[in-house]
């Protein structure tokens, strides 16, 4: 979707006397005057749906202790920097989700997009346009993001093409896209734009019983498809805030519809572990988890630790290659993490293996290799750039204008 600069002899920003498309990304006085936001994309003639657009609404500031503390929308635009920076800043905007491109050989090989993003209890809401892009989500970036949730994206204009390591799915207007940010995915879109919303996994994971949603696709003729795209628009246009239970209640009606609707795409024989497998395995990744830096962590030291037969915790991780390589990748994702670090003194790849349980750093490299496709000293040299905040919100906030608006 192409986007002209702004129209020669446009005002300048009151405060900071600075054209409207000039670079806002450090500008604390710009980023809270909304004077400064300059022409925003024009939506309606891309064909993006208004009902998916935020109204204008001064933040309330009437709460009491029973309501939640304002938390502002925010909004990033490639139109607010300079063209030049426009593919660098979308996709470090968009880093943690996507690493995004241009699609060769179509149109203008900038990267160009708007979003719009607001907080509900847990959930994280908001408008997205585009122009043509390639979007590629691997190990790499599942491992540095730690994004924990779905992705539910209502197609409001262009179309949506995904891979999902073999499966394919194309989305269209009105279709609801369901993808899991803990899984590999490469998809092309089209120019247009989207509703989306970020739902913490493990609450839309207990409500269709751990079923695999990752590549889900909600129909645009399905009534309950129509009712979830109508819920979430008027939850972007909701004005003023809610309560702590406003807004638990809000979040606790979208999971419990959401799920009813995904229940009812499954197949009947997912070939998925019995429900009893399923609570042991979560509660072993759990453990798992919290002890990743226990040299003791193996097979055996799990089935000591909950007392089940080797039969049955095979069962439970049968998805996963057994125990043994879900504790071995976690573990890799874990020295990922420690070799991307530029908040303490980089450790050497020998002190991470030993520290993470592995044997020696030959072990550590070939198991590496193969998780992420490059070497840890490539991935050191690649995520030196910084650290992702641990919340999504706050990564926008860096890279986005504070929207008075909620």
């Amino acid at each position: 979707m192409a986007r002209g600069s702004a129209a020669a002899g446009q005002a300048p920003c009151p405060l900071t006397n600075r054209p409207p498309n000039s670079d806002l990304k450090n500008d604390v006085e710009t980023r809270a005057n909304p004077a400064c936001f300059g022409r925003l994309p024009n939506l309606e003639k891309s064909g993006f749906d208004p009902r998916f657009e935020t109204p204008g609404m001064p933040m309330r500031t009437d709460h009491n202790d029973s309501e939640e503390i304002a938390r502002p929308g925010i909004l990033i635009s490639t139109e607010l920097v300079e063209e030049h920076l426009r593919t660098d800043f979308w996709r470090e905007a968009t880093r943690p989700i996507y690493e995004i491109s241009p699609i060769p050989g179509i149109g203008d090989q900038r990267l160009e997009g708007t979003l719009r993003s607001r907080e509900i209890s847990d959930l994280l809401i908001g408008p997205v346009t585009f122009n043509a892009q390639r979007y590629i989500r691997d190990r790499r970036i599942i491992s540095w993001s730690g994004l924990d949730h779905y992705l539910v994206a209502v197609v409001a204009a262009g179309n949506i093409k995904a891979d999902l390591t073999g499966a394919h799915i194309a989305g269209h207007p009105g279709d609801i896209c369901v993808l899991d940010l803990t899984q590999t995915l490469r998809a092309e879109v089209a120019p247009g734009g989207t509703l989306s919303a970020f739902i913490p996994r493990d609450a839309l994971a207990k409500a269709t019983g751990y079923a695999n949603l990752h590549g889900l696709l909600l129909s645009a003729h399905l009534p309950m498809t129509r009712l979830i795209a109508d819920y979430l628009a008027g939850l972007n246009a909701l004005e003023g805030q809610l309560s702590d239970d406003e807004a638990a209640a809000v979040q606790e009606a979208l999971i419990t519809t959401l799920a009813a609707a995904l229940r009812g795409k499954l197949p009947r024989d997912t070939g998925d572990p019995p429900p009893l497998s399923i609570a042991l395995r979560q509660r072993v990744l759990d453990f798992i988890g919290s002890n990743i830096s226990n040299p003791e962590l193996s097979p055996d030291f799990i089935l000591r630790r909950f007392n089940v037969s080797r039969a049955h915790l095979y069962r439970a991780f049968v998805q996963d290659g057994g125990v043994s390589n879900a504790i071995r990748n976690r573990r890799l994702d874990a020295a990922f993490l420690q070799l991307t670090r530029n908040d303490a003194r980089p450790k050497p790849v020998s002190e991470i293996a030993h520290m993470l349980g592995f044997p020696d750093g030959n072990q550590l490299l070939r198991g590496f290799r193969a998780r992420f496709g490059m070497t840890p000293s490539e991935a050191r040299r690649e995520r030196s750039s910084g650290q992702l905040p641990d919340n999504l919100q706050k990564h926008f906030i860096k890279f986005g204008t504070i929207l008075p608006r909620y």
